[in-house]
């Protein structure tokens, strides 16, 4: 028996397959640095959210080999008024780093205006630290789904800094902080549901505290 192979038209030669590969090289380089390294954090961390999507909790920062204590994050909210975290110790503050194009933020945002609007009378603070995005996105998507601009602390990490700092696994995570200013826990994926044994649970022990 003999084994045939055919060549279509299709198949491309070495020499096209490198000179295709040399263009989308120069088109990444074209790219800002800045924005390289955000657009690698986030295609890598992909993978993470599949896998702990499955199982969304709280864990622990040391697992994670992320920081126990709160890295510095000092941003401009919407009025333009500089929040710094390090002002707000005695309080429990919730660091959520989200993006309006996130679907899993978009559907998350809501659950967090609740989390605020039920615990922020007894001294809860959620921090909604947008990544790279101008006023006028994120206003639209406020608009667009019918939340107030004062509806959560939004802030404009527009460079990617503290998102850098603090290490976030991608988009959505957030970040647990207790009143001394330790992270007492992270949630990687969308928390679906703030009523939850697993989201309320910690947040109003740590209140007690």
């Amino acid at each position: 028996m003999i084994l045939s192979i055919q060549i279509t038209s299709n198949t491309k030669s070495p020499a096209d397959v490198l000179a295709n590969a040399s263009v989308k090289n120069t088109m990444w380089l074209s790219i800002p640095k800045s924005a390289r390294e955000v657009i690698l954090a986030l295609t890598f961390s992909l993978l993470a959210l599949v896998s702990y999507s499955a199982h969304a909790q709280w864990q622990s920062p040391t697992k994670l080999g992320l920081p126990q204590t709160a890295p510095p994050l000092q941003l401009n909210n919407l009025s333009g008024k500089p929040i710094d975290i390090a002002s707000l110790k005695g309080k429990v503050v919730v660091v959520n780093f989200w993006a309006s194009w996130c679907e899993p933020c978009r559907e998350e945002f809501e659950e967090l205006t609740q989390l605020q609007a039920s615990y922020g009378s007894k001294g809860l603070v959620v921090l909604a630290v947008n990544l790279a995005e101008m006023k006028p996105r994120i206003v639209q998507f406020l608009k667009g789904n019918g939340f107030s601009e004062n509806s959560l602390e939004i802030l404009l990490d527009r460079n990617s800094t503290v998102y850098k700092t603090w290490k976030a696994r991608g988009l959505p995570t957030t970040f647990l902080v207790s009143k001394s200013g330790k992270v007492e826990g992270v949630w990687v994926g969308a928390i679906e549901n703030v009523d939850s044994i697993e989201v309320k649970g910690k947040i109003e022990s740590l209140l007690r505290q």
